[in-house]
């Protein structure tokens, strides 16, 4: 299986507004989060509700506008190690104004396939989570 090869200015560019806007949707909703200090963990810690638990979170720059353009999510399977009992992962469009949000559970439950991209053009798998198992997330909307 290949995997796409570190890009320290991808990096650079989008992970730390992806965790930013992260942090800004869980305490909007009432939890404490903050970034995780491990640099190689999950992106951040959620905590709070008589809840903790754990979110990584991603900007996808082939997503733009608020409708998620795709017939599925795909997420790569190198995350899998972070797909643990507690843990939710945040897909964020390229304008920053909507995510995806999918529990663990679901991405495990997900099969696998091969997805070509513009990054790794072949070999790289992906879980492929339907739908109905995520929910779109206005990253704009006040809360009431």
């Amino acid at each position: 299986m290949l995997l796409k090869e570190y890009e320290p200015e991808q990096h650079a560019l989008y992970d730390d507004a992806a965790k930013r806007l992260g942090i800004q949707f869980w305490e909007k909703i009432g939890y404490s989060c903050h970034e995780n200090p491990d640099p190689y963990g999950i992106d951040l810690i959620v905590e709070g509700k008589d809840r903790s638990f754990y979110c990584e979170v991603e900007i996808r720059l082939a997503w733009k506008g608020p409708t998620f353009p795709f017939p599925t999510l795909m997420l790569p399977l190198r995350k899998k190690k972070f797909a643990k009992d507690k843990c939710m992962f945040m897909v964020i469009n390229r304008g920053q104004t909507h995510a995806m949000m999918v529990h663990a559970k679901d991405v495990l439950a997900s099969p696998t396939v091969e997805n070509a991209n513009e990054r790794v053009t072949e070999g790289e798998r992906f879980f492929d989570i339907p739908l109905e198992a995520t929910q779109l997330i206005p990253l704009l909307a006040k809360v009431v």
